[in-house]
Order: structure tokens, then C-alpha cells, then sequence
């Protein structure tokens, strides 16, 4: 490969990029040889718009040495104005520039490091690492622990900002472009936004769990801060809750076993006759995942009205959620059900609850249904898994 010339920085860079390779130890460097060193060792090297990245593990010479530093020649595509060994910045003294073949010469110290040889700008690192607060309505519930590399910035952590509904918001701390940055809720990505007074939105609402995990990326060559200042969960709505009643069908309840089901989607849930401790109708549903899985009945009502849905159900989780729909709908309150733990799977006794659904105190207003046919969905989100053993529709009093 002939010499690189200075016929401009991008052309240069991507020419050392797409050639080869070649370390040299301990003998004279051809004219195509990117990288040599004085002792032998692993190194990588790594060109960008600004810098090449050279990492590497070099071994001192033994209790016999008397050397402490081995010497590096990296080829750049211009002259060398500055350099670090890890995060600081090498001495004057101990960085030359050949110009004869465009190469950096170091003198390095033995062990594993990284070196970046800048020949453009000024002298920057991102930082290790910033911690990032997350708010829900304006408390603090939690923090995102930030790492740096050069193309942008991961930040992990989690919340105790659920369960329930909430908006999601980032408030930035500066100049921050929506297109660089997504964040992870669990098992949700927001990778659109849109600009608010306070920062930058997501377009809808999302369902989180009691602590959600997260994560936050955003792109961006050497930062020298995190351009986030926080995460914040707005106008959180905690789920609907069920009631616990007794364990009957009320007078004029319809009813329909919940493995009389006419459709389901996502995971397949498991009907296996005589698997479960005293089953109505010697059957049940089981492993009714939290994952996004539906699954639908049919139920024909005798007369207009107003109705309250019941369930049977059975949890050995510490609690499961649902999202309710009739109809295509998802009628007042139900947009997020949580079903509380009944000690178990269904196998023992005292493991079944029958539990209200709406038209109780503290519970979703009743059901306004016109008399026929009606389809009923129950969806699983959350992660968490629930047994049916069947579902009720019963006139509300």
C-alpha cells in the first residue's frame, strides 16, 4: 500500500480501515505495516473520524529487564497532536511524530491498555460513568447507572415506579436529538418521541411492572456528559383491583368454562382435563402466560343491561395483571387489571378464588350489555401467568 498523502481526512481514515493489518515486533516496519511494537504482545487497532484506538497487553521482559516501557509505532493519516494512555494524557516527552512515514512513536508501560492517538481537535474522553435519576410524579423511585464509549451511552438500572399505567418522559440536559436515543421498560422499547414543555415524550402510554428494569441508549460521538438529567413516569394510574367472594355461581349468572374458549393468541394456553384440584366442569386453562397472550369466549346475555364480570382463578405468583376487552373494547377501569395471588396453582384446596371483577366498591363500573351474543377477551401482560377455571357474567344489583 503506498503511503497515505493528506488528500483529506475522511478518504485517509477509511483507507487505513480497509487495510490490512500488520504487526510487526521487534524489526523494521514495512512502508504498508499499520502497527509495530519493540516487544511482542496482543494489539488491536481501531480508526475514527478524530483518532485511532489502540489497544494492548504487553508483558514486561522479566526480573532480568531493565526496560519499563516497550516502544509503539502507530501509522496515522496526520500528524499526531495528542495522545492518551487509558484517561490520561501522555507527556509531550514520551509521544513523537515521525513524519517520514507518518507514524506516532510511544514509549508505553507493560500490561493491558488503551491508547488513543488524536490527530484532529482537542484532547477528549467521555466520562467512566454518571448516575441518572428516574422520578415517578415527581419522587425519586430509582437510578440508571451510565457507562461510556466513544458512539454514545448505555444507562441500566430500575424503578419502584409501578405497577400500572404510565407516561414516559426524558428530560434532557442540553442539546439532545430524539433520533439517538431509545429506552427499554421492561420488555418495552420507546424508540419514538415527540417534544413536550419538559423534555422529549413517548407518543402513548406503557404498562410497567412493581420495579421495572431499564435501559437507556443514547448515541452520540465522544460525550462529555450524560445529555439526559432524567427519566420521569408521568400521571401513573395504578391497576384495578379484583374482590374475593365466595366461592358460587350467583343466581342468574351466565357462565362459561374457561376451556370453552373460541380463539386465543400468542402462547397456546393448556387445557388437560382432570390436571387440577376441583375444577368446575372437571377443567381449566392453564399456563395463561403474561406475555402478551389472549384468549376469547363467547357469552350471550338474556336481556339489556347492566353486568358484572366474575372469574375463577387460581395464582401462585405474587400476584398476576390483565387487560379486559368486550366487544373490541376495553370498557372503563379495565385497562389494566391486577389479580392478587390465591397461594397456589389450582392443586390443593383453598387454591381457587372466585373474585369480582366489576361493579363492586373500589372495582370498574358494572358492564352495560345489550342482550345476545358477546366476546370476551382477556390478555395477559407483565409476564406473570393465571389459571382459569371459568368467567361469569352476572346481573348487577
Amino acid at each position: 500500500m503506498d503511503m497515505i498523502s493528506a488528500r483529506g481526512r475522511t478518504n485517509a481514515v477509511v483507507a487505513l480501515a480497509v487495510a490490512a493489518l500488520v504487526v510487526t515486533v521487534g524489526g523494521t516496519c514495512a512502508a504498508e505495516t499499520l502497527l509495530s511494537a519493540s516487544l511482542p504482545g496482543a494489539f488491536g487497532v481501531r480508526y475514527l473520524t478524530d483518532r485511532a484506538v489502540v489497544t494492548y497487553t504487553v508483558e514486561g521482559p522479566g526480573e532480568r529487564g531493565l526496560a519499563e516501557t516497550f516502544r509503539l509505532r502507530v501509522r496515522l493519516p496526520e500528524q499526531l497532536r495528542w495522545a492518551y494512555l487509558d484517561r490520561e494524557l501522555v507527556p509531550e516527552g514520551r509521544l513523537r511524530w515521525s513524519a517520514d512515514d507518518s507514524q506516532a512513536v510511544l514509549a508505553l508501560p507493560f500490561g493491558t491498555h488503551r491508547v488513543h492517538l488524536g490527530w484532529a481537535g482537542e484532547p477528549a474522553l467521555p466520562p467512566e460513568s454518571e448516575v441518572i435519576p428516574v422520578e415517578s410524579d415527581g419522587e425519586v423511585v430509582g437510578s440508571l447507572h451510565a457507562r461510556f464509549e466513544l458512539d454514545g451511552m448505555e444507562a441500566t438500572g430500575e424503578a419502584a415506579a409501578g405497577p400500572g399505567t404510565v407516561g414516559v418522559r426524558v428530560v434532557p440536559d442540553g442539546p439532545l436529538d430524539p433520533g439517538t436515543l431509545s429506552l427499554t421498560v421492561g420488555d418495552q422499547t420507546i424508540s419514538t418521541w415527540q417534544r413536550g414543555d419538559e423534555g422529549l415524550e413517548a407518543e402513548r402510554s406503557i404498562l410497567i411492572d412493581e420495579s421495572p428494569g431499564i435501559a437507556l441508549h443514547v448515541g452520540g460521538y465522544v460525550l462529555q456528559s450524560s445529555p439526559v438529567a432524567r427519566v420521569a413516569f408521568d400521571n401513573v394510574r395504578p391497576p384495578a383491583q379484583v374482590q374475593r367472594v365466595e366461592d358460587e355461581i350467583p343466581e342468574g349468572a351466565v357462565l362459561v368454562e374457561a376451556e370453552d374458549f373460541v380463539d386465543s393468541g400468542g402462547t397456546e394456553p393448556i387445557v388437560e382435563p382432570g390436571s387440577h384440584y376441583d375444577t368446575h366442569g372437571g377443567a381449566c386453562i392453564y399456563t395463561f402466560m403474561g406475555d402478551g397472550s389472549w384468549v376469547e369466549w363467547r357469552m350471550t346475555v338474556p336481556e339489556d343491561g347492566a353486568y358484572d364480570l366474575y372469574a375463577r382463578v387460581s395464582c401462585g405468583d405474587v400476584g398476576s395483571f390483565r387487560i379486559i376487552h368486550m366487544d373490541g373494547e376495553v370498557p372503563t377501569g379495565l385497562d389494566l387489571v391486577e389479580f392478587p395471588t390465591t397461594g397456589g396453582w389450582g392443586h390443593a384446596e383453598g387454591e381457587w378464588w372466585t373474585v369480582r371483577i366489576t361493579g363492586g366498591d373500589g372495582l370498574a363500573p358494572p358492564l352495560q350489555l345489550s342482550a345476545g351474543e358477546h366476546t370476551l377477551r382477556i390478555t395477559g401482560v407483565l409476564q406473570r401467568h393465571l389459571n382459569f377455571d371459568y368467567v361469569l357474567l352476572v346481573p348487577h344489583e
